[in-house]
This record gives structure tokens, C-alpha cells and sequence, in this order.
């Protein structure tokens, strides 16, 4: 979600330098202080709906609940889509900034989440990436997800919900698994 706040952002507001260490911080540390303030202050869930309308994702839904934006429904297109319009058409110099932000992850997240699971933790670099971690009543979502390989050849997305009451560890090392089983083919 913080990807399609990021494009939001750049649609609606592109002359904005301030936004630009913001953006990065949201990005590249998954901020979610940054992300709340701008989701409150552009709509909240229309943030959703015009970048889904912009970007065509067909599984793309608002979340439930107005203030969990990340609750909000992505399909792997979903995500995938998003990676393919800020390589080809959002404008150069926000590209870049995104693509920066992402590609200097660091391992841990604002909140002192380790992120480095998935893409980080199993392909070497090149990579950009976007992690996502949330546990709620329902279950334990971890997300990763980004670009890799020379020149960003590659749209590696790996979308994992678990049981109430799985360890992060656990979850981690299945999202690993599952990014195991993709290397070979990038």
C-alpha cells in the first residue's frame, strides 16, 4: 500500500520537495507515521480507488476499516502492475527516488521490524524492494516484494497470510521457502 500512497503522491502533489525525505523514509524503512499522515491528509481510502482506477488493479479494494490502510486488498497483478508503472511511467526523477528508496531497505524497518526476509533475505542484490508485516485478530501477513536483477529484470512478489499465533520467525522462514523456490528462474 505505501507503493500506491508513494504514486498518489507524485500524481497529485509532484512539485512537492518536502514529501520527497518523506516519501524515502516511507519507502525505504516502511514508515508507517509517514504513511498515516499522508493517507489522512489525501482521502484515506480514494487514495486507493484513484490510483487502482490510474493504474488498472482489477483486485484492488479500500480496506474495511477506513483508518487500516494496511488492510487494503492488492492481488499479485495488483502489485505487480504497480512495480511495472513506476519503471515505466512515472516521471524520472520519482522514479528514481522510489526505486533509491527501495534499493536502500534497510534491514530493519522504523518500528525495528527485521525486514530482511524474503527477497533481502535469500537474493543477492541487485534488489529493490518493499516488505510488509502486520498481525491483527484475523492472522499474520508477511509481504515481500520488489524488483530484481540487472536493469530490474525481474517482478518477484510473495503475498503470505498465516494462523493467529504464528511466530514471526516461522512466517519469515516460509516467505523465505517460497523465494527459494523462484530463484531459479530469475
Amino acid at each position: 500500500m505505501k507503493l500506491l500512497i508513494a504514486l498518489d503522491v507524485v500524481e497529485r502533489r509532484p512539485d512537492s520537495p518536502p514529501l520527497r525525505d518523506a516519501l524515502r523514509r516511507m519507502l525505504s524503512a516502511s514508515d508507517d507515521d509517514v504513511a498515516n499522515e499522508l493517507w489522512d491528509a489525501d482521502g484515506g481510502p480514494e487514495i486507493v480507488t484513484r490510483t487502482a482506477r490510474r493504474l488498472a488493479l482489477p483486485a484492488a479494494r479500500p480496506p474495511e476499516i477506513v483508518g487500516r490502510w494496511g488492510d487494503t486488498m492488492l492481488g499479485i497483478a495488483d502489485v505487480v502492475a504497480t512495480y511495472r508503472h513506476v519503471l515505466e511511467k512515472a516521471p524520472a526523477a520519482w522514479r528514481d527516488l522510489i526505486l533509491d528508496a527501495l534499493a536502500a531497505a534497510p534491514r530493519h524497518g522504523s518500528d525495528g521490524f527485521d525486514q530482511y526476509f524474503g527477497i533481502p533475505g535469500v537474493l543477492p542484490r541487485p534488489w529493490a524492494v518493499k516488505q510488509g508485516w502486520s498481525e491483527s485478530p484475523r492472522d499474520v501477513v508477511l509481504h515481500t516484494s520488489g524488483l530484481v536483477g540487472d536493469g530490474w529484470r525481474f517482478v518477484v512478489v510473495v503475498l503470505a497470510s498465516f494462523p493467529v499465533g504464528t511466530d514471526w520467525a516461522t512466517a519469515a522462514a516460509a516467505v523465505n521457502d517460497e523465494v527459494t523456490a523462484l530463484a531459479p528462474g530469475l
